[in-house]
């Protein structure tokens, strides 16, 4: 006797697809667009789907926050190397590198030579003067004289 039953399908929990799902290809892709450093917002328009969705996503399944950190770390990884690869060609790209990476910095040696003419007024003698003008004037102004 050979059983004939089909197997059931899992049963419909109801709602919407999920539009990003963690499979191969599409961590694969994340991957990628982390290699270059892309943001949430780029993977989300990449991926066809809101930013909101994308975070959504992201929060249920870790492995694609993951894939994105992975990608990033190999991009810069890949970035440096690029950049080592110019200092041999490019004086400025290793000097670039030895001020970030060894703390080189440049010595500059700053000589000034400054003249400044200042003059210095007394107050109290401009003071005086002024009121000895008044004085010679005519005027008698009230409390005139010299200060108590």
């Amino acid at each position: 006797m050979t059983n004939n039953k089909k197997a059931k399908p899992a049963p419909n929990k109801g709602g919407r697809p999920q539009a990003i799902s963690p499979d191969a290809k599409t961590l694969k892709t994340i991957t990628g667009l982390g290699k270059i450093q892309a943001t949430t917002r780029e993977c989300a328009a990449v991926l066809g789907v809101s930013h909101q969705t994308f975070i959504a996503t992201m929060q249920r399944h870790p492995e694609i926050g993951e894939a994105l950190e992975v990608g990033k770390e190999q991009g810069k990884v890949s970035l440096r190397r690029t950049q080592f690869r110019l200092a041999a060609k490019n004086a400025g790209m290793a000097i670039f590198l030895g001020k970030n990476i060894l703390d080189q910095t440049d010595r500059q040696d700053i000589t000034s030579s400054v003249t400044v003419d200042v003059t210095v007024t007394d107050a109290r003698s401009k003071l005086e003067r002024l009121i000895a003008r008044q004085a010679g004037a005519g005027a008698n102004p009230v409390g005139a004289g010299k200060p108590h």
